[in-house]
């Protein structure tokens, strides 16, 4: 488990460089935290470092958007957006099998604690906490 401290936009945009850049072999992202904790705006930063120049919104109401990204092996950064869902889902009920079984898809998850099945040998667990007006610490496990 590794913890990072962000105090401004920059710091955070620096921690999801160096994520990026220790990948390993994850290839889903599956960020929670609370309401406001951030979980876009790291999506935002991650896409940027990607050199993705789309204006990258949360996909709350669509459940997912896809963009095509050329960074190490992969090749489609799929953002996916779960706080609609009502309870536990798994990823067939929500569509997602297909996005998780191709291993050349990056795949960002807000609100991951609202579906079951992630395989855990692909997950990196991305936990935003709240910490002052633009403070977050960020637990990845």
């Amino acid at each position: 488990m590794q913890e990072f401290i962000s105090h401004n936009l920059a710091e955070t945009e620096n921690i999801a460089q160096e994520l990026l850049s220790s990948l390993a072999d994850k290839s889903i992202l599956a960020l929670s935290g609370n309401l406001g904790a951030g979980k876009t705006t790291f999506v935002k930063f991650l896409a940027k470092v990607l050199g993705l120049e789309e204006n990258i919104t949360s996909p709350t109401f669509v459940l997912l958007k896809a963009y095509d990204i050329d960074f190490a092996d992969f090749k489609k950064f799929v953002h996916v957006d779960c706080y609609r869902l009502d309870a536990k889902e798994d990823l067939a009920d929500i569509g997602l099998q297909d996005y998780v079984a191709d291993t050349s898809n990056l795949l960002l998850i807000e609100w991951a604690d609202k579906i079951n099945n992630l395989p855990l040998d692909k997950v990196l667990h991305i936990k935003i906490e709240i910490l002052g007006e633009t403070s977050r610490k960020f637990i990845i496990s």
